[in-house]
Parts: structure tokens; sequence; C-alpha cells
């Protein structure tokens, strides 16, 4: 095969590689972009969710690739029925269960050239629109899962969708229209997980960013899929700017919260806890609230807030550029990760590179990457309670050792390894 032998090989890649859509966007950006110095020409498809997005937003979007030099040579769209006569967010995730048709547009030039596609993310609208591309044009198939698609710990899951109920009380909070929903999504995402699974079945090769993964899908994916076992690490922008900048940084009264305001990062657990720990704390005391979350939904937890009496005690600042996030973490007194749903988080690496603790869920991605290390505290998934206690004893302590995390790979060793092994699976037969 032309280029898995040594040569340069061309890659359609289908991801959304924004940083303002969280770790998994910036993740992937960093994926296509050292693709290229390694001997893979990446041409990127974007899916589905795109067209999810504001008008605003997708340019916004286009404007940030066409910066960092990344063309676009494809989409997936859904039928214009999903796009028009019912609520989009839904529709998409019935058609996707039910494994309606969509439509893909790929450059010809790179369809014609391609000897391989591959899905930088583990949502059904990539890994449905990778499959059909795979398929289509009679190429290797190939995913790099950036979170568990789905969980085979029914503990587990009882615990996210716990979180889910929580954050539709508050976004929505018509008690009928609340409830429905959740039964409705729940039945969604029961047939979206067979799907899945029936989808992932048909690939040529697995990766996975943490071995974790596996171990929250259980049973046959462990054995299934071939885990980078770290694979993310702060790539040398981040390193150069804690290493210039951790001398000027001074801790102030601020609390971060480790994820964006959703409600697998645990963002209503949080603001529950931040009410009590703000009793037994100084109320000059702020929770700063970073990334990107929908105007409607940011309303809400503002009304929350209100509702809490801490409105004047958290910050919700949108998106905010690298230098201002490791600035923000740098500056707490500690991190609150009530996060439901992980692999291997950025948002804690960032914390104990820049000597701020953590207080955090303990899940299996924070129990096997950081949960024997000095200055991160896990407490029982869910536990608010235990959350509430640990917070106060971090922000009340004069001095808290933070222990740097115990990981060996840099991020060019990672991209090597991730590289190397998807021209292996090209050269297979």
């Amino acid at each position: 095969m032309a280029g898995a032998s040594g040569g340069a090989v061309n890659a359609i890649v289908v991801a959304m590689p924004f940083p303002f859509t969280g770790g998994g966007g910036y993740r992937a950006l960093l994926s296509i972009k050292e693709y290229k110095k390694r001997g893979i020409n990446p041409f990127l498809v974007l899916p589905w969710n795109f067209q999810f997005f504001s008008q605003e937003k997708r340019e916004e979007g286009l404007r940030f690739l066409s910066k960092e030099g990344i063309n676009v040579y494809g989409v997936s769209l859904l039928p214009w029925c999903a796009r028009s006569n019912i609520p989009m967010r839904i529709s998409a995730r019935l058609l996707a269960s039910l494994g309606l048709p969509i439509k893909i547009i790929v450059d010809n030039n790179v369809a014609r050239s391609s000897q391989c596609v591959i899905s930088l993310h583990e949502v059904v609208d990539s890994v449905a629109t990778c499959l059909e591309i795979g398929e289509g044009l009679s190429l290797k198939r190939i995913v790099l899962l950036q979170l568990p698609p789905f969980y085979g710990d029914k503990k587990r899951l009882k615990n996210i969708e716990e979180a889910y109920r929580l954050w539709t009380r508050v976004i929505n909070p018509n008690l009928f229209f609340g409830e429905a929903w959740l039964l409705l999504r729940k039945n969604i995402e029961q047939e979206e997980s067979r799907n899945i699974r029936r989808m992932l079945n048909k690939f040529d090769l697995i990766l996975a960013v943490s071995k974790s993964i596996p171990i929250e899908m259980g049973g046959e994916w462990i054995h299934k899929i071939v885990s980078l076992n770290q694979g993310v690490a702060l790539p040398q922008h981040d390193l150069q700017i804690i290493k210039v900048s951790e001398r000027c940084w001074e801790k102030e009264n601020t609390v971060v919260f480790g994820g964006r305001p959703t409600f697998e990062k645990g963002i209503i657990e949080g603001l529950i806890a931040w009410r009590s720990i703000l009793k037994n704390i100084s109320r000059n005391y702020r929770l700063i609230i970073t990334g990107e979350i929908r105007p409607s939904a940011l309303a809400r937890l503002k009304r929350f807030c209100r509702k809490l009496g801490i409105e004047n005690n958290v910050l919700f600042t949108g998106f905010v550029s690298r230098e201002e996030r490791l600035s923000i973490v740098a500056k707490a007194k500690m991190m609150m990760y009530p996060s439901h749903v992980d692999a291997f988080p950025y948002a804690v690496l960032e914390a104990l590179n820049l000597n701020t603790p953590v207080v955090a869920y303990d899940i299996p991605a924070l129990r096997i990457y950081y949960g024997d290390l000095e200055g991160v505290t896990l407490v029982k998934e869910g536990d608010i309670e235990a959350l509430i206690q640990n917070s106060m004893e971090i922000v009340n302590s004069k001095h808290i050792y933070v222990e740097k995390p115990k990981l060996t790979k840099s991020l060019n060793e990672i991209m090597d390894e991730e590289t190397k092994i998807i021209k292996e699976t090209l050269l297979r037969k």
C-alpha cells in the first residue's frame, strides 16, 4: 500500500478540532498538527455536530482552522428534516440511534488518494461519519477514543444519569417536560450505545488515550482496544508558559472549577458544594468556572446561583486562552473537580504542574493516574458532603504539598507511538 511502508500516508480525519469545545477538541487539534510532522497527511472532514453550532460559532471555528493552517475537505450532514422541523439536538441523536442515512461530502482528490479514515472522537457523529467514509471508499477504519462511548458498570452509569437529572432540574425546571425528556434520553442512549458497539466492531483499529477507557467499557473491549496508556501530555507551549511564569503567580482567594460547566463535569454538584463551603471560609472567595456554555444554559445556571445565594462568589468566564486558563489555575487555592466522565483529564494535569491541589470524584481515570499523589484528594462519586469537607480543609490550610504527576511520556513520544500504531495497522491485510 502506498505510503504505509515508509512514505507519507494520506488520511481522512473526522474531527472537531476546536479548543473551545473542551479537552477532546484540544486533543484532536494536537493530533492533526502532530500527524503532519510524522508522515501522515490529515485531510479534515467535519462531522454533523458542526452544523448545530450557531452561525457565529461556525464562522469562528472556520477562522480558527484557517489561522492554524488547517483546511476543511468535507462535511457530513443530517437530512434536512433533522435541521428544521424538530429540535436539532434531539433529532440528531434519534437519527444516530436509528442508524438513518447521512449525507457525506468529501473532496474527490482526497477521496481517491487516501489510505485510511480516522475518527479522533468517540461520539456517534464522528464514528458514524468515519465508518460511512471507510466503507464507501474501502479504506482502513481507525478511531481514537478520548472518552468511554458507553459504560459496562451499571453503578457508574447510574451516577452519570443522576448528574444529568440534577442538571435537568436546573436547566429545564418544568417538571413534566424534564421527566419526559429524561425518559426519552435514557431510551435514546441505550439504543445509541448498542449502535456504537455495532459500529466499533467494524473498525480495523480502536485506539484509546487512557487505559481507563476499556476498563470503563468493560468485557470484551479490554482486549479489543489498544491503549496508549498516557495518551495525553501538556504540549511544549503550555510547559513553557508554566516554566516562565510560575514564579509570578501567587495564590489568591479563588477556587477553580476543573471542567467546563456541564453535567458530565458535575457543575450542579459543584455549585451546591460551593454554597456550603462559603459558609465556612471567607466570603471574599470566588469560584471561577471557565469554558463554553450555551447562553440559555448560562442564564439558568446564574439563576441557580442566585437561588443558592452565591451569585457574588461565582464567576463564569466563558472560553479563555491557554495563557489565561493556566493563570487562573495557578492562582487558585484549589481545584474542585467533581467530574463523572473522564479518561485522562488535562485539568488535573494542569493543576498539579501549577502547585494547585485537587479534590475530585474517585472515578477510574482519576484513580489510575492521580490517585496516589499528594495534593490529590478523591472522594466517593456523588458524595457532595465529602466534596465539601475536603475542599474546606484545603482552602483553610496554610500550605498543601502538591506532588508532580508521575508521567513518563512527553507529547512527542505519545504522538510517535500513536502514528506508529496507525502506520502498522495500514500494513496489515
